[in-house]
């Protein structure tokens, strides 16, 4: 290994690990970025979502936040946590802006929603493209097309970290080192064994998904690590399957009714907001045999007038006149589509019909009941598009304090080594939209100062030489 060790290596180039390595820059550590990527696709998760961020205004929390978050766990989510990031909220915002981002109310996907939503003008690749030049300028150095592939250990601290790239393996020396290379999402077999069922008929959501392969989390297990958050679980998004964009979400799913290969319904459709049922709406779907459900709507639909928003995907819906025709097209059984649908409109009733809040307009003496927006499919053309449930990260990950050091299951740290955003466990259950971006920027940066400090003191000393 080199004699001449940097302060922090960062592993990942997403939100949490350009906010690490941009923070420890800043308190004068020399800082080096590996990512497996190549640098024209770098950035993780981050390069591809909308980064919605769950806050009334740039410093203020919804007053719902604390209580979304660890309710929606069922207490599970560590309360520390969101007092934590609550907390150093208003001086991590006020960072960011300070590198040049913006951020404003706009209109989201979700077409109609309980839960407020805040968005960097540009999404997440905007927040990447403030925080590289920054990064650069700082004389942060990075490694592209370089994969972490193990910690290196001495004693008990972390000393540095086996890469491969285009010249070979190779160690890096480290003060101190941190983990911000996302989940497991993109291996099969690890998810497979995580989830406890083959997961081989989950979608990526981003092309990003492919490069979350886990090492970042298995490293930190081998050295010690305790496991947080729920491993069996993920967060999912209802996408349509016959597009290739990125994030080709289908966000209308209550305007109409849901049905697997059989025909048959399987969920309310209409529990709730799309914000706060989507994600729940894409795991039935992938727990139906054959993981593709269909959503079927009529010209009921023009009267959403804001419907374009929530059907980001560009392939055209299935249009037919009649339900036989429309059974034919999609390869649904004619007699139990028409059986289903007759079912569901005899249980609709009277009422106003309001897109943009429950209306109360229920089904009754059906299974599954529908709760809301319950309407008869009865003025075609009918219009049907394939939903399939896409992955966009894994809940299980790292334990970490409230400084980002990674700790062992009795609570002690390792270390020299650190960790952020996807790659860290937090959620359980339900996940609380617009915070993974929002987490890993707060607690990147967190690390990133701390690890500064702690690896500046450490390759102060004589290095070792192996």
């Amino acid at each position: 290994m080199s004699e001449n060790p940097y302060d922090v290596v960062v592993v990942g180039s997403g939100i949490a690990g350009l906010s690490a390595a941009v923070a420890a820059a800043e308190e004068g550590a020399r800082v080096l970025v590996v990512d497996r990527a190549a640098e024209s696709e770098a950035g993780g998760n981050t390069r591809w979502t909308s980064a919605y961020f769950r806050l009334d205004d740039v410093y203020e929390p919804d007053p719902t936040f604390v209580d979304d978050l660890v309710g929606f766990s069922d207490g599970r989510t560590p309360r520390w946590y969101v007092d934590e990031l609550l907390e150093r909220l208003p001086e991590t915002m006020e960072w960011i802006q300070g590198h040049g981002a913006r951020f404003r109310r706009f209109p989201t996907y979700f077409i109609n929603s309980a839960r407020p939503r805040l968005q960097p003008h540009g999404g997440g690749e905007a927040l990447l493209s403030a925080l590289r030049p920054a990064a650069r300028k700082l004389g942060v150095e990075f490694r592209y097309c370089t994969t972490a592939e193990s910690l290196v250990i001495e004693g008990q601290q972390i000393t540095g970290l086996r890469v491969s790239g285009p010249e070979g393996p190779g160690s890096i020396a480290a003060g101190s080192v941190v983990i911000a290379s996302g989940g497991f999402e993109g291996d099969p077999e690890f998810l497979t064994e995580a989830l406890g069922r083959d997961a081989s008929t989950l979608l990526p959501i981003a092309p990003s998904v492919h490069g979350n392969r886990g090492e970042g989390i298995r490293m930190a297990l081998d050295a010690g690590a305790a496991r947080a958050g729920q491993w069996d679980s993920f967060h999912a998004e209802p996408v349509d399957p016959r597009s290739a964009d990125a994030e080709a979400l289908v966000m209308v799913f209550p305007y109409g009714i849901l049905v697997d290969r059989h025909a048959e319904r399987f969920v309310d459709e209409g529990r709730g907001t799309v914000d706060e049922t989507y994600e729940a709406t894409a795991r039935a779907v992938w727990a139906r045999d054959g993981g593709t459900a269909w959503f079927i709507t009529d010209t009921q639909l023009d009267r959403v007038t804001d419907r374009e928003r929530g059907l980001l995907t560009g392939v055209k819906p299935v249009v037919a006149e009649t339900l036989d025709e429309l059974a034919d097209a999609t390869g649904l059984p004619v007699d139990a589509l028409t059986s289903t649908v007759t079912a569901f409109n005899a249980a609709t009733g009277e009422g106003e019909f309001d897109w943009r809040r429950p209306d109360g307009l229920a089904t009754t003496g059906l299974e599954p009941r529908k709760s809301n927006w319950a309407v008869p499919l009865a003025a075609p053309p009918f219009r049907a598009w394939p939903v399939s449930c896409a992955i966009v990260f894994t809940f299980g990950g790292l334990a970490t304090d409230d400084r980002a050091r990674v700790v062992r299951d009795d609570g002690s740290t390792i270390a020299g080594l650190y960790a952020a955003g996807e790659c860290t466990g937090l959620y359980h259950g339900k996940y609380p939209g617009g915070t993974s971006v929002l987490r890993g920027m707060i607690f990147g940066r967190t690390a990133g100062i701390d690890a500064a400090r702690t690896g500046a003191a450490s390759t102060a000393a004589p290095a070792a030489t192996t």
